[in-house]
């Protein structure tokens, strides 16, 4: 966290946050602090914990485990997932951290460097690219884009620009987050299109999920973390994988 534990002043804080949490989960190998932090990052932002938010935002940016320019990506992308307006609590943060750091190290605060907004191309061209974008990503054909929402918003922008993107999240990244927020809400055919793409793909092995939802299960609970661990060995059974 960047900071002094705190005082082991009652249950919670000594049998949990020093005991479990930081004592043993995040000390567990297999992910790297990278990916634990974007599991952290994915599940605060998912359940609206202020505080929380506050300290692991500072944390990771503090650390040097994220760079502000690889939050900025995270935050667009988390949009994708969770909506624009859960994303603003985390940029908000983003802000206010980056300003303490920078008034702490004596530094002066610089300028975003991120990837700008390109403007769309044709309508045909951006189905195509959508389209190919899924199939890539998920290893089988799209969806029948049949509503507005699954051609435009789901294919064309989602996977065809923002999943694409050039930018400083690897794919790795952005499927971690991806598997965290669809969890996090419950989303069952979701979780399982990500599960099965991040072992298809090899961007995350079976003993790394399984670590994912020990540290997914933390920030939480227990019956989601169990309903994703529920799915992840469905997903690994129908792959062979157990």
């Amino acid at each position: 966290m960047t900071t002094p534990s705190p005082e082991p002043i009652s249950a919670y804080i000594d049998a949990g946050v020093i005991g479990y949490v930081f004592g043993e989960m995040w000390r567990r190998g297999v992910l790297t602090p990278r990916d634990r932090r974007w599991i952290t990052l994915s599940c605060l932002g998912a359940v609206d914990a202020a505080f929380p938010i506050e300290t692991h935002v500072y944390a990771a940016l503090n650390s040097g485990d994220v760079s502000r320019e690889e939050f900025d990506e995270f935050v667009l992308f988390f949009a994708t997932q969770l909506g624009w307006p859960k994303a603003a609590v985390l940029t908000t943060f983003s802000m206010t951290s980056a300003m303490k750091i920078a008034e702490e190290r004596k530094e002066e605060l610089l300028s975003l460097n991120f990837v700008p907004w390109t403007d769309p191309v044709s309508t045909e061209e951006r189905h195509e690219r959508g389209d190919a974008a899924y199939e890539e990503l998920h290893s089988v054909a799209p969806p029948p884009a049949i509503t507005a929402f699954r051609r435009e918003a789901y294919l064309d922008y989602l996977y065809g620009e923002i999943w694409t993107r050039d930018a400083s999240l690897t794919r790795r990244d952005r499927r971690i987050v991806s598997i965290c927020c669809s969890a996090a809400v419950g989303a069952d055919t979701e979780i399982k299109d990500q599960l099965t793409a991040a072992l298809v793909n090899d961007e995350l092995t079976y003993e790394e999920l399984q670590e994912l939802v020990v540290h997914f299960a933390v920030y939480v609970g227990w019956i989601l973390g169990r309903q994703l661990d529920d799915k992840l060995i469905e997903v690994a059974t129908q792959l062979s994988l157990v």
